[in-house]
């Protein structure tokens, strides 16, 4: 399966929000996370996102299927899987398996790997459990829909 992740640049940005408002405008209206959901990012936190932190575009062969944002938390190896979409038609195909796997791959210098995900979304999990992130009993209720729990992955 050919997925490449690109850095993601300034013109990209628009895209990049329209990707990202496809994928979770479902969660949103499922959840009402207001504060917290990106498909309510504005234009400028995402070009901030793009300038700041590590954001790259998910393709599929030629195909741009989704994002991945990747924080660097520290110094000393600490990352933060931040944001990652796949639009709803490429799901389900092992793409975010493989764009994971070739985030940490990019960040070769890591020695810890966390993330946040919605407890009630059992194939993300899945998913996460599936490249070594483990579940770390940590949870946080967001609102009275929403509880987001929370992994880590060591890498040894």
């Amino acid at each position: 399966m050919n997925v490449i992740l690109v850095k993601a640049d300034i013109e990209d940005s628009e895209k990049l929000l329209e990707i990202q408002k496809i994928c979770f405008a479902p969660h949103l209206e499922r959840y009402q996370d207001f504060d917290t959901n990106p498909a309510l990012a504005s234009l400028e936190k995402v070009k901030w996102r793009i300038q700041n932190e590590n954001f790259y575009k998910i393709l599929y062969g030629d195909i741009w299927v989704g994002s991945i944002n990747i924080i660097k938390l520290d110094e000393v190896g600490n990352y933060k899987l931040h944001i990652i979409n796949i639009l709803p038609e490429y799901q389900g195909k092992g793409i975010g398996q493989i764009a994971i796997k070739k985030a940490e791959d990019i960040f070769s210098d890591a020695k810890t790997w966390v993330l946040e995900t919605i407890e009630d979304m059992p194939d993300n999990r899945h998913v996460y459990e599936k490249v070594g992130y483990k579940f770390t009993g940590k949870a946080e209720r967001i609102n009275e829909k929403l509880t987001i729990v929370f992994y880590e992955k060591k890498i040894l």
